[in-house]
């Protein structure tokens, strides 16, 4: 009944974009009224607006609209993971490392291995394909357990935990990826396996790490007191953006890596950075 709401209007796709943006505002809010009566966080109302908004549903916000803003993930994921490295210091790690390292690979390896059962022999997918969808199983979306902890005001060991398990976790899920990826092109292909399928994303996945720690190094030398406010803020966004768009660029440049390889490793990497920028800053204000 809704399908093609703003083209039917005969709007330009500028007010077409500006009215679509406005309902997805206007619905999340009113759908956040209705999950708190719920006890339900929030982020579920963003997501069950979302579903009703799209084009595959009540079609209120046209398709177009949606393709011309795909590099909001690659942003809104920058900034999410960013949040996410404050609740890595040194000293956290430290006391949680043994337990967050076993979690992490536990709930990985188990994700995986109970999506390739399904795909391969439940579903009956082909091989190539189980592979992939059993690696990219195992990563964790930050956004629900960043946006609830937020929202509750959650604090302690539990919350360190989980967010440490959360990065990691995507960490461990690119890892995966990289041998998927290399296993399934050799499985489809016939070619036989090819170890650079593998190395060369591990290359680029540790290069960017290590950018992410010099990152993270140049946001805290701006962040001296020396600068107000405001100019802290523009340099933070500024430097954590230009960042996100050399981790989106290095992801395109290694060889066939699709989107969710890309988004993961803006995340490992932004992390990293948060994690150093928040590392220093806390010796800083401690000295």
């Amino acid at each position: 009944m809704f399908k093609g709401f703003v083209a039917a209007l005969g709007l330009s796709p500028a007010a077409g974009a500006i009215i679509s943006l406005a309902l997805m505002l206007i619905f999340g809010f009113l759908a956040t009224r209705l999950t708190r009566l719920l006890k339900l966080p929030d982020v579920t109302a963003y997501i069950v607006a979302g579903i009703l908004l799209g084009p595959y549903c009540l079609g209120l916000v046209p398709e177009r609209v949606i393709e011309g803003t795909d590099f909001l993930p690659d942003i809104a994921l920058a900034f999410i993971a960013f949040g996410t490295g404050e609740f890595f210091d040194l000293a956290r790690l430290r006391r949680s490392a043994g337990r967050v390292a076993v979690i992490t690979v536990m709930e990985a390896l188990a994700a995986s291995a109970a999506v390739f059962a399904a795909a391969r022999w439940i579903l009956g997918l082909e091989l190539p394909f189980s592979l992939v969808l059993a690696a990219l199983a195992s990563a964790t979306a930050p956004a629900s357990s960043l946006m609830t902890i937020r929202q509750t005001g959650a604090r302690g060991e539990f919350v360190d935990t989980l967010l440490q398990v959360v990065v990691l976790d995507d960490a461990v899920c690119l890892i995966e990826y990289s041998a998927a990826i290399a296993l399934a092109s050799a499985v489809g292909s016939g070619e036989g396996f090819r170890i650079s399928g593998v190395l060369l994303p591990a290359a680029v996945n540790g290069a960017v790490a290590l950018l992410g720690c010099l990152f993270g190094l140049l946001m805290k030398f701006f962040m001296s007191k020396k600068y107000t406010t405001d100019n802290r803020l523009i340099i933070s966004v500024a430097l954590l953006l230009s960042f996100c768009g050399v981790c989106t660029a290095l992801g395109g440049w290694s060889a066939g890596i699709n989107p969710a390889s890309i988004l993961l490793r803006v995340l490992l990497s932004v992390g990293m950075a948060a994690a150093v920028g928040c590392e220093r800053s806390s010796k800083r204000h401690s000295a």
